[in-house]
């Protein structure tokens, strides 16, 4: 590996992992709600660090053990990374629309969520069906880690979408 993929790789994982660490602090309504510098505080934090494991990502999957497949997968989530990044702030910047902005963050955080999913997917391969080269499971991996997140987010989404339309029987 070239030198540059080292630093890329440190920087990938200490702002991913910051991210990570400090998201969900954003889903706690009392933040939101009572100190609502605090949450835009630690969201200009997140959005700075996933921006840079975004990128660092897209660079990193070049070199992904696995394939062209798990290349794909791994850049795929780094562009859906940076996209969904890019849609919350959005709407909360230009469009002023809370419940949209966390929509996409939730969206988003389900996408950070895949460095814990892929962590528990590479030893369950190993476990399971006795694979534990990377090159034999990160083609599979590479998506599995985070096309289910962003499914589930999705249906929680949507259901709570479905409860919020429904007209009150009053």
């Amino acid at each position: 590996m070239p030198d540059l993929w080292y630093t890329v790789l440190w920087i990938h994982a200490i702002s991913a992992g910051l991210a990570l660490g400090i998201g969900w602090l954003q889903f706690i309504q009392k933040i939101r709600l009572r100190s609502p510098n605090i949450h835009r505080a630690i969201g200009y934090v997140y959005a700075m660090m996933i921006t840079a494991a975004g990128f660092t990502g897209l660079y990193l999957a070049c070199y992904a053990s696995g394939g062209l497949s798990a290349q794909i997968g791994f850049g795929a989530l780094s562009v859906m990374w940076l996209y969904t990044l890019g849609r919350s702030l959005k709407s909360i910047i230009i469009d002023h629309n809370p419940r949209v902005h966390g929509q996409w963050m939730l969206r988003n955080y389900a996408l950070s969520c895949a460095a814990i999913s892929l962590r528990i997917y590479t030893p369950l391969a190993g476990v399971f069906w006795g694979l534990t080269d990377t090159n034999d499971t990160f083609g599979v991996i590479a998506w599995l880690c985070w096309i289910p997140n962003l499914l589930i987010v999705e249906m929680i989404i949507r259901s709570g979408m479905r409860r919020i339309s429904r007209p009150l029987n009053v």
